[in-house]
């Protein structure tokens, strides 16, 4: 074995206090950074589980409000049935007046008949223009 001198032995102790002084200094200095990235993921972690429970709030949120809306057109479905068996039934004198018959059936083909009409009556005098009769105002040539 070699022994040490002490030359030897004094470029090895400061080398050993530099080093524990670069370590601490290595520690201190990530040890924050540690922390607030710990920190940082519990709050993502506590974000994301409150962001997954309001998706589950509004999918049964609206789950429930797709149900309750069906059983509302049922319940109005039943209505109608009960009311149009109904008129036929307390009043015969109308039976051959339906009084709950579709009305946009009967609108529709009386818009469509007024339309042809409208068109086969139009004459070149009295056709819509898509032009003006003048300049607008803005490019017009003062006088």
């Amino acid at each position: 074995m070699q022994n040490w001198t002490p030359e030897m032995w004094q470029p090895a102790l400061i080398g050993l206090v530099v080093g524990f002084v670069l370590a601490y200094l290595l520690l201190r200095f990530t040890k924050d950074s540690v922390k607030k990235q710990v920190k940082t993921e519990t709050e993502l972690q506590k974000v994301k589980s409150e962001l997954d429970q309001q998706k589950q709030h509004l999918e049964k949120h609206f789950s429930e409000s797709a149900d309750l809306l069906k059983t509302l057109a049922q319940d109005y479905q039943k209505l109608y049935q009960h009311l149009a068996t109904s008129s036929v039934q307390l009043l015969p004198q109308l039976e051959g007046k339906p009084l709950f018959k579709n009305q946009l059936e009967q609108k529709k083909t009386t818009e469509e008949t007024a339309t042809k009409g409208e068109s086969e009556n139009r004459t070149e005098e009295n056709a819509p223009r898509d032009y003006s009769e003048g300049s607008s105002g803005i490019l017009k040539a003062e006088k």
